[in-house]
């Protein structure tokens, strides 16, 4: 019995032993992983140091790293991307802070970096020979669920032309398409880098967009999202560039666009920009890639996405390339041949003044009654897209029509193959230019001509002379757009103008489209003064109207402008003016261009004068990135007369 008792106690004493001990045998356990996992870490960190990991082209292309004087700094701005507090411009404390956290508790989930920096962990697991046995295990939910949807097979570069209604939109954009096997790329993802930009004024947009003041993020949204962005709302062409990535490159690209998803950069309108940022992807997706450093290896001072267009071709990225004609070019392309009474008679569906049967019912040709409801159902869909008609009058109309329309059976065409594409933007002139030329000029008082030799540079973008192929037609963007001039006879150098911001839109209106001209521009100019001489001023001139176009003719625009000059030689130092502008511009030939303009200017406040104001401009275009520029100008100002004679040839570079 009292053995017994003994046997009892001495088990309850053993368990009580156990779970006295227990806290000191677990504790020990922990710091004995922990000195291992300490050991392991300390060892990565060592054996990336000694690999000289933190100098690999491909780390800073995953942390964005550019050289900046004599260390490097990631373009990145958003304080979260780093994991090392001087991460931003210390490459080799951003990679040893990214291994040491790779061991952070694996209770932070979506939160732990393994998740948070797939790209980086992929890359040095690989590098180093990880043995992922000894780290800490993140499940990563959230990050393999969205992988998984994305179901990427391939990708497509997609450029949406130059909208030159638009500010944010006046150079294109691009932004990249990742393809499933569903054979609809509408159900595709789309990867973008935009500014956070909501300022519709042209000039505060460039303001901003100039010195940085804006945001850009990445993100990945349905591609649908983006046609009826681009493609519906915005009436801008999409130009699609296969390439010719694998599964792998594109799995690894999609890794770094999730580690930099919702993290923000300084957004310049230059530079730093949609396009450039988005080279970054390609990078990290093919790594003997170098498509973000010849940009500032050759020191230029802008990145135009149709530039990084061409250097993804150049560098044998792309397979074949695809034409999507927007809805308003589709609409402009079947109206182009109709006559003006079936027009109107579209327009009359459409705003459902004439019914879709009285159409199927007339006596018109069946091709006539086809192209009238086509067009009707194609105008449906961009007023909906625009949001001029809710959803419930949209669906009843566009119903009706299709309903009409299936009466007649299969005689219509594809809209969208029977566009004739235009030039690709990649195929236009390069945005900078070199104007070498000369003239002479005479100027009130003098009765003897003054000879001048003239010198143009400018950085960016296209000016209404230059060629228009790739480009917008009677659209004009251009930044720090410098003149200067010798004149022989008296041996001097004059700095003649410098137009910091030059936007021009002339966007014709018809039947269908009611958009508005205008335009902005503000700079130092040279202007004539009351005793006769020229002097240098400070503009802002800012106008809005119409244009119209008609085949064979041209585009006659008419603007209404205000203008005030700013200048110590004006007794109140400004003047304020208002007048109307006119002129018509037209391609002669696919070689020749003429803009014939007139305009009349009434400053009634400050400086109180009157300008009057004639131009005919020609340019004669040699080759893609040459033309030769003809213009004479006829001025008076103050009652003082300027004639002017001007030749120059224009270099694009």
């Amino acid at each position: 019995m009292i053995s017994s008792h003994c046997r009892v106690y001495g088990a309850l004493r053993s368990v009580y032993l156990f779970f006295a001990l227990l806290p000191v045998l677990v504790l020990t356990l922990a710091q004995a992983s922990s000195a291992q996992e300490q050991a392991y870490r300390e060892e990565l960190i060592a054996a990336g140091r000694s690999a000289g990991l933190s100098g690999d082209r491909y780390w800073r292309t995953l942390v964005h790293y550019k050289k900046k004087g004599g260390g490097w700094q990631s373009l990145v701005d958003d304080p979260k991307f780093f994991l090392s507090p001087s991460g931003k411009d210390d490459p080799e404390a951003e990679l040893e802070a990214t291994l040491a956290a790779f061991f952070e508790d694996p209770s932070l989930g979506d939160d732990h970096p393994q998740c948070r920096f797939p790209a980086r962990f992929s890359w040095l697991a690989e590098r180093l020979a990880i043995d992922h046995g000894r780290l800490p295990e993140a499940a990563c939910a959230k990050y393999r669920e969205n992988m998984a949807n994305i179901k990427m097979k391939s990708a497509v570069l997609v450029f949406p032309a130059a909208h030159g209604n638009g500010p944010a939109s006046m150079f294109g954009h691009t932004l990249i398409r990742i393809d499933s096997s569903v054979p609809s790329d509408l159900l595709s993802h789309a990867v973008n880098y935009a500014a956070l930009a909501k300022d519709t004024n042209g000039f505060i947009y460039a303001f901003k967009g100039l010195f940085g003041l804006y945001k850009g993020y990445y993100s990945i949204l349905p591609y649908y999202d983006k046609i009826r962005e681009y493609n519906n709302i915005e009436q801008r062409d999409m130009w699609e560039y296969y390439l010719n990535l694998s599964e792998d490159e594109i799995r690894r690209m999609v890794m770094h666009i999730w580690e930099i998803r919702d993290t923000y950069s300084d957004y310049y309108f230059f530079t730093e920009n949609c396009s450039y940022n988005l080279l970054f992807m390609l990078e990290a997706a093919r790594p003997t890639l170098d498509l973000t450093d010849p940009y500032r290896e050759r020191l230029r001072f802008w990145v135009i996405p149709a530039d990084t267009v061409r250097a993804v071709l150049a560098s044998g990225l792309v397979d074949r390339v695809k034409y999507r004609p927007s809805l308003a070019t589709r609409i402009t392309t079947l109206a182009d041949t109709m006559s003006d009474g079936d027009q109107e008679q579209t327009i009359a569906v459409a705003d459902g003044r004439t019914s879709p049967k009285q159409i199927t019912e007339s006596d018109m040709t069946p091709e006539r009654k086809t192209k009238v409801l086509d067009l009707a159902a194609e105008l449906a869909q961009y007023r909906f897209a625009k949001q001029e008609t809710t959803k419930d009058a949209y669906l009843k109309q566009y119903l009706a029509v299709l309903g009409a329309r299936s009466t007649l059976g299969k005689q219509s065409s594809d809209l969208s193959a029977a566009v004739d594409p235009p030039v690709s933007p990649e195929r236009g002139h390069l945005p900078g230019k070199i104007d070498i030329g000369g003239g002479w000029r005479s100027l009130g008082f003098q009765e003897t001509r003054e000879w001048f030799t003239e010198f143009q540079w400018r950085p960016a973008y296209h000016d209404l002379m230059d060629p228009d192929a790739g480009y917008v037609e009677g659209a004009q963007i251009n930044f720090f757009d410098l003149r200067a001039r010798y004149y022989p006879e008296d041996d001097s150098l004059r700095f003649q103008s410098l137009r910091l911001l030059d936007i021009l839109s002339l966007a014709p209106r018809d039947r269908f489209f009611l958009p508005v001209s205008w335009k902005v521009t503000t700079g130092i100019d040279r202007a004539i003064m009351p005793d006769g001489s020229d002097r240098l001023i400070y503009r802002i001139n800012p106008a809005g109207g119409g244009a119209y176009k008609r085949r064979g003719i041209g585009t006659a625009y008419f603007m209404l402008e205000s203008d005030i000059q700013l200048s110590n030689v004006y007794d109140e130092h400004y003047a304020f003016g208002l007048g109307p502008t006119a002129g018509i511009f037209t391609t002669l030939t696919g070689w020749w261009k003429v803009n014939l303009t007139g305009q009349a200017l009434f400053y009634p406040l400050g400086e109180t004068h009157r300008t009057f104001r004639g131009t005919l401009r020609q340019s004669f275009f040699l080759s893609t990135n040459s033309a030769v520029e003809l213009g004479i100008l006829r001025e008076q100002t103050f009652r003082h007369d300027l004639t002017e004679y001007r030749a120059g040839w224009n270099l694009f570079f």
